[in-house]
């Protein structure tokens, strides 16, 4: 899938050329094609105009990564609100462009663990009214008992360092846990698995 970038004055800053070598700079949301993955740097933008250019782009079928010179959670909030698939910092180093594009391309979520935890907030009250209380889905039954624990940590929103200093095992081993929980649930990323784990249904995709 080819990296499409908008938004900045000379096309392609250095760090978007390394991750991306064949990638291309776009003027106009016409110039997207059905095949790209498309990244937007809002850095000069206001937000109302971002989200138009973001909302233009959903509304063409796109994947649509945010990017910002200075991101904030409320920021990356409101863009991954009205059809974002990721936010991160514009001047993020090429290895990390890459990874966040792998998850999109995926079918998940990137987002910052403020943005997360608020997101988690949000299922949490929805969770809360749901007039059914069945506590826990049936298929947390495949899971072992550290690995219930790692997606419980998962639910309220802690990161891997954190749930690895509250677990006693490496970051590593955190990883690890996590990439067998989310093939056994089928879910894509930890936005994701938080909302099973919180009891908020959510579309799954079928696996590629």
């Amino acid at each position: 899938m080819e990296s499409l970038f908008f938004g900045y004055r000379n096309g392609l800053r250095d760090n978007w050329k390394t991750a991306f070598p064949n990638a291309r700079s776009g003027t106009q949301p016409a110039d997207s094609l059905p095949s790209s993955l498309v990244w937007l740097d809002i850095s000069a933008f206001e937000d109302h105009d971002a989200a138009l250019w973001v909302a233009s782009f959903v509304g063409k079928g796109r994947k649509v990564i945010v990017l910002s010179s200075s991101p904030n959670d409320q920021q990356a909030y409101s863009m991954m609100s009205i059809g974002a698939s990721g936010y991160c910092h514009a001047l993020a180093a090429a290895s990390q462009l890459q990874e966040v594009a792998d998850v999109v391309k995926k079918g998940g979520l990137w987002v910052g663990p403020g943005v997360l935890q608020r997101i988690i907030g949000v299922s949490n009250k929805i969770a809360s009214l749901r007039s059914d209380k069945t506590s826990l889905d049936p298929a947390l039954s495949v899971l072992t008992a550290k690995e219930l624990e790692v997606a419980a940590d998962v639910a309220v929103g802690l990161n891997n360092k954190e749930i690895a200093e509250k677990r006693y095992m490496s970051e590593r081993t955190v990883k690890s846990h996590l990439t067998t929980i989310f093939q056994k649930f089928n879910v894509r990323d930890r936005v994701q698995l938080a909302l099973l784990m919180n009891g908020v249904p959510f579309k799954k995709e079928q696996a590629s």
